[in-house]
């Protein structure tokens, strides 16, 4: 059995632009193993960045163009995340990052469309206490129980010895 490559909203799993049939799909998985020289003038590595997928796709986009055309923008315009499935994996989420296509004479009823999706990925902030053996000062180690905090009014401004030469300010006192 045969999967077809296919296009669908992230949330829903609905399949995305029926009326696309893709030429070509290219995909570009990477990690990249940081370099860099110690004191003796070796190279060595200790990391792993691991680089956000990227999806290349050619495509044929047939049928009522104009309503299929014009739901691409959208998706495109609006930074709706979707899934691609391909032959052998599922890639999700995925953002669309560029949208080009052409248009030639010798093609009335299609338009060729390169598409590149890339990897979405959401940081999620993490709330929480820190314990107190994990921070310098204990009294750190929360924020939310700290009460009424009473601001204090700044000391006098100090003068640099320019400044006090100019004002005629004794330069011997505090």
């Amino acid at each position: 059995m045969i999967t077809e490559v296919k296009i669908f909203h992230v949330d829903s799993f609905a399949t995305l632009f029926e009326s696309a049939s893709p030429i070509q799909i290219s995909v570009r998985d990477e990690h990249k193993v940081t370099k860099f020289q110690v004191e003796n003038g070796e190279t060595r590595s200790d990391h792993i960045v691991v680089e956000a997928v990227e999806i290349g796709m050619e495509l044929l986009l047939t049928g009522e163009l104009k309503n299929s055309f014009s739901a691409m923008q959208q998706a495109y315009d609006t930074h709706q995340l979707v899934g691609i499935q391909t032959r052998v994996k599922t890639y999700q989420p995925m953002i669309l990052v560029n949208f080009y296509h052409d248009e030639v004479p010798e093609m009335a009823d299609a338009i060729k469309l390169s598409l590149r999706f890339s990897e979405w990925r959401t940081i999620e902030p993490e709330y929480g206490e820190l314990p107190p053996r994990k921070v310098a000062k204990k009294t750190q180690s929360g924020t939310v129980n700290r009460g009424n905090v009473q601001t204090k009014e700044a000391a006098g401004r100090k003068k640099s010895v320019a400044v006090k030469i100019m004002d005629g300010d004794d330069l011997f006192s505090s």
